[in-house]
């Protein structure tokens, strides 16, 4: 059907969209049925909703929306459509892999530190499909149980879950929020750049947001950034102020020169692969880098861009992150180390790289749409 999707005006499109979302329909009850059979899995089930959200037709037919782009729509229903044939295979679901890797390393068949090349778990848990295997060790992740890196290198990290990952990213929200960083009636980051502040893959952050929005603290809305309520069930202090936030740095900082960009990048990356692989550094050697960041971030905090509220936000989500208190759980805290090294990261790019002044003419050319919905702090890490 793809192949014939050649028009380039604009009715030309709206037929091809019509042509995609006709052969789509007949399956999303399908798609629904097994959103909610995969409830016990959270990355399953993200998984579904992800692909029934973007493949199916959009519930408003206002003029004022962006259309899906063509190609990224036929992916879509491709994806859809191939996730439901691969439903379809024989075997245990991706909760019952995750509860049979769950026992195995429990019972020590998989030691702490060893590595779960996928196809040995597929063999051992007779899943049908590396896909269900992948799904299955994401939720293990979640768990803390096991990491994976870009690379889908899975590494054993212990046999007692950490705390739940989504309810330590709500919490650590909740104290964003209350700090001011976002006050009520802001909109949050869009979910690429929240998980990457947050160190965090984006179906923990998913789960996070819900439950705030069930604790009444956040709106959710479909394709849309999740915003804070205007009315909280708790105090919000009011956004601080950078002058204000930059003094409390300086005097929180290290004596004597200010760490070179190397130093402070190398921070940042040892941090990141602490938190990466669950390890458990000496804590002077987690002070050390903290130190580090929070002096890098006395540097960064005084940079203004004028009229560019999300940098501003950027600055006061680094700045209340370096200057809170370290939690007592050392999981907690080399997270939070983790975070911070990300954010001073994210700094750091848009800094060497500065963003556009705003456009003051009434002739500025409009603002491309981007998959991401919302504006972007900067480049992918």
């Amino acid at each position: 059907m793809s192949a014939r999707f050649t028009g380039q005006t604009p009715s030309g499109l709206a037929r091809a969209r019509e042509a995609v979302w006709a052969a789509v329909d007949p399956w999303l009850p399908l798609a629904e049925q097994r959103r909610r059979e995969a409830a016990s899995s959270p990355s399953d089930e993200a998984r579904w909703r992800t692909d029934i959200q973007q493949a199916s037709r959009p519930d408003t037919e206002a003029d004022s929306l962006p259309q899906p782009d063509m190609v990224l729509l036929v992916s879509a229903a491709r994806r859809l459509l191939r996730d439901l044939l691969e439903a379809e295979r024989p075997g245990p679901s991706v909760h019952e892999i995750a509860e049979r890797v769950r026992r195995a390393i429990r019972d020590g068949d998989y030691p702490s530190g060893s590595t779960l090349p996928l196809r040995r778990v597929a063999q051992d848990t007779a899943a049908p499909t590396l896909n269900r295997v992948e799904l299955a060790l994401q939720d293990l992740q979640c768990e803390g149980l096991v990491t994976i890196s870009p690379s889908w290198r899975t590494r054993v990290t212990g046999s007692t879950p950490h705390h739940s990952r989504p309810a330590q990213i709500a919490d650590w929200l909740n104290i964003l929020i209350r700090s001011g960083v976002y006050p009520p009636g802001t909109a949050l980051p869009c979910l690429r750049t929240l998980a990457r502040s947050l160190v965090s893959s984006p179906p923990d952050v998913v789960a996070a947001l819900r439950l705030l929005a069930g604790q009444q603290v956040l709106v959710t809305r479909h394709n849309r950034r999740s915003s804070v309520r205007t009315t909280l069930p708790f105090p919000v202090a009011e956004p601080p102020h950078l002058d204000d936030l930059a003094r409390e740095l300086r005097a929180r900082a290290t004596p004597g020169p200010s760490p070179t960009a190397e130093t402070v990048l190398a921070a940042c990356q040892r941090t990141h692969a602490w938190w990466s692989c669950r390890a458990t550094p000496p804590p002077q050697d987690v002070d050390l880098h903290v130190n580090i960041l929070v002096t890098a971030c006395s540097g960064l905090a005084t940079t203004r861009h004028p009229g560019h509220r999300d940098m501003e936000t950027l600055l006061r989500q680094t700045a209340v992150t370096a200057l809170a208190e370290p939690p007592t759980d050392e999981s907690a805290r080399i997270w939070r180390a983790a975070s911070l090294g990300a954010l001073i990261r994210e700094l750091h790019l848009l800094h060497t790289t500065p963003l556009p002044q705003p456009q003051k003419s009434a002739t500025a050319p409009p603002v491309t749409t981007t998959s991401c919905t919302g504006p972007q702090l900067g480049p992918s890490t």
